[in-house]
């Protein structure tokens, strides 16, 4: 049974209210847009980008790793990484979508 979100992010503080909490928190501006999601059993990976984090804030790509429990959220993993641009960008591949931002 679960009792309670177990939270393994650096960013996020324990529980469900850390979590509510950085939702109610975020710039209205924030945008998320997912691009992959792996299923494996009760586990999830889910690869996106968060941009319009606030002026001069490099977008964010993230791989949130989540386990469900009884239809639950149960415990959250994350690994983020700032977004590459162009002029950073060593393979000039994007590290989301099609394009690499400038």
């Amino acid at each position: 049974m679960v009792t309670g979100l177990h939270q393994h992010s650096a960013h996020i503080s324990p529980g469900r209210k850390g979590l509510f909490d950085l939702i109610k928190n975020s710039p209205k501006t924030l945008k998320y847009e997912n691009q992959l999601i792996l299923v494996n059993r009760d586990f999830l990976m889910l690869h996106g980008r968060y941009s319009a984090r606030g002026p001069g804030l490099p977008n964010w790509i993230i791989v949130d790793i989540v386990r469900v429990e009884n239809g639950v959220l149960a415990e959250h993993w994350d690994v983020i990484q700032d977004e590459a641009t162009r002029a950073s960008s060593k393979s000039g591949l994007p590290m989301f979508g099609d394009k690499v931002p400038e």
